[in-house]
């Protein structure tokens, strides 16, 4: 019997998730300049600092159908922007399309000086990299560039753009040991952070030095991080990163999320792109649904979880399609069907362009007996697939006039 419900189950599952992957793809358009360049990436702002005395680019990407709605977004500050801006944005809209991650603004810094912005304190004698045993003259600016961050960009991005509370810095090589930098000194300025093989040598490394009494100092530090590093990067890197993490390990802070990994046959340069990737997924790992089943499933339990994962990162924000898929079908094996509608439709509210979970949803209205929302549901979904050519219309239209003569 049990053997039966599950091959009942996952032939519910597949074929939601087929009917659901149809059009699970469809193209976003790109606007095109005049010359058919693609954008995409998003716009350059040159932005005047009187902090940093001197003109900073900026590149500022804006999620997909930002100009679509008036919600809010969490906001990724990217250093080096120039350098990963695109696998980044890239990333991100991949994550986002799928549901592991919300749409997110991405704010690219260009980096015009990294030894200075990025170090915070001045090198000393047998700096590594340095000639002949010199130091680097124009290091320790990240105190500044802190101050930049938090004086001027910050509010600039969140006076010009809808922005929601949540905020992510992520910094590679010096821009991560930036990142550590601005962790133990300005930690209420992001939530959380993606560092990834930080430059921890830096004056003797004076962060790993500094982080056992900012960790014992800190014991309710509630922020989210992803440490990473290739595994082809340098030994030395490797050892000092494990150093640093090593302290946090005996001193983590209540509500404190972290993770350390290395990414194996990836060099320093190399794994930046799937340091990104991992990191994403970590921060917004609780957009999984690991924590909800069946057998447990309380609808008021779980329609309040929707709600504080929006409150948390914006109200773009939901699980993955099939998640939520899963969920319901296991709702359905059960005969909870009421149950299993409210998983449904929060699906459809998610995902409103998904016509097979609007298909579903129609015929659990109607096997409750809710003919009037099976007709509303079946004619959204003929605007779905009018809209996107997915051919499904007349069909739809078939259903809506049987469920007239049952009314």
């Amino acid at each position: 019997m049990k053997t039966k419900k599950l091959i009942s189950l996952f032939i519910i599952s597949f074929a939601l998730m087929i009917q659901y992957h149809s059009n699970a793809q469809i193209a976003n358009k790109i606007e095109l300049t005049e010359d058919n360049q693609l954008l995409g990436l998003g716009v350059q702002h040159n932005f005047q600092s009187e902090i940093l005395a001197e003109e900073r680019p900026l590149i500022i990407s804006t999620p997909v159908g930002y100009e679509d709605t008036n919600a809010d977004y969490p906001v990724l500050y990217l250093l080096d922007g120039l350098q990963n801006i695109k696998h980044v944005v890239a990333t991100s809209e991949f994550l986002a399309e799928t549901g592991l991650i919300p749409p997110m603004i991405i704010v690219g810094i260009k980096s015009t000086d990294r030894a200075k912005d990025f170090t915070p304190s001045k090198a000393g004698e047998n700096t590594y990299g340095a000639v002949e045993g010199a130091g680097i003259p124009q290091s320790g600016g990240a105190p500044e560039f802190l101050k930049f961050l938090e004086k001027e960009l910050i509010p600039f991005i969140e006076e010009n753009y809808r922005t929601h509370p949540y905020r992510i810095l992520e910094g590679h090589s010096f821009g991560g040991l930036f990142s550590t930098y601005s962790l133990m000194k300005e930690h209420g300025l992001f939530d959380a952070y993606i560092i990834q093989a930080p430059a921890l040598w830096w004056n003797n490394e004076e962060m790993i030095v500094k982080a056992e009494a900012f960790f014992k100092s800190n014991p309710d530090l509630n922020k989210t991080v992803y440490f990473g590093i290739g595994g082809n990067d340098g030994w030395g890197m490797r050892q000092e990163l494990k150093r640093y993490v090593e302290v946090i390990k005996t001193n983590t802070p209540a509500g404190f999320r972290w993770k350390h990994e290395v990414v194996a046959n990836e060099d320093h340069d190399q794994a930046r792109l799937l340091l990104n990737y991992n990191g994403l997924r970590f921060i917004y790992s609780d957009l999984e649904m690991d924590e909800i089943t069946a057998k447990s499933f309380d609808q008021i339990e779980f329609l309040i979880g929707e709600k504080k994962l929006m409150d948390r990162y914006g109200p773009m924000t939901r699980r993955p399609a099939m998640e939520y898929v899963v969920l319901y079908s296991a709702l359905l094996e059960q005969d909870r069907t009421i149950e299993a509608i409210s998983v449904l439709k929060r699906a459809t509210e998610a995902y409103p362009n998904y016509v097979g979970l609007l298909t579903n949803l129609a015929r659990q209205y109607e096997k409750v007996d809710q003919i009037e929302n099976a007709i509303q549901t079946y004619r959204t979904a003929i605007k779905i697939s009018e809209k996107y050519k997915l051919g499904y219309a007349d069909g739809y239209f078939n259903e809506i006039h049987r469920l007239e003569k049952v009314k």
